[in-house]
C-alpha cells in the first residue's frame, strides 16, 4: 500500500529536478528594456548598443547608465525603480 503511494512521487522526482529554475527578476525586466538592443545575450550590438559580455562596467557604473542613460541608450530613470535597477544591473553582472 505505502509503495504505491510513493510510486508516483519516485517517478516524478527526476521531472521535478530537471524543471529550470524561474526567471530572476532582473531577467524579465531586462528581456522587457534592454534585450531590444543589447539582445538576450548582452551581445546584440542593434542602435549602437555595448556588447555587455565585455563590459568592464562595475554595478555602480551600469546603475548610473541605466538611471541616466548615456548616448543613444536612454536614461529608465522614470520607468524603473531604484530596486528594479539594482535587479537588472545584476542579471546584466551575469551575461558571459
Amino acid at each position: 500500500m505505502m509503495l504505491r503511494l510513493l510510486l508516483p512521487v519516485l517517478l516524478l522526482e527526476p521531472a521535478v529536478l530537471r524543471a529550470a529554475p524561474p526567471d530572476l527578476p532582473g531577467k524579465i525586466i531586462f528581456r522587457q528594456n534592454c534585450a531590444r538592443c543589447h539582445g538576450a545575450n548582452g551581445r546584440l550590438g542593434k542602435n549602437g548598443a555595448h556588447d555587455l559580455t565585455k563590459s568592464n562596467l562595475n554595478d555602480f557604473g551600469r546603475v548610473y547608465l541605466v538611471v541616466n542613460g548615456l548616448g543613444k541608450m536612454p536614461a529608465f530613470k522614470a520607468k524603473l525603480t531604484a530596486a528594479q535597477v539594482q535587479q537588472v544591473v545584476a542579471y546584466s553582472l551575469t551575461l558571459k
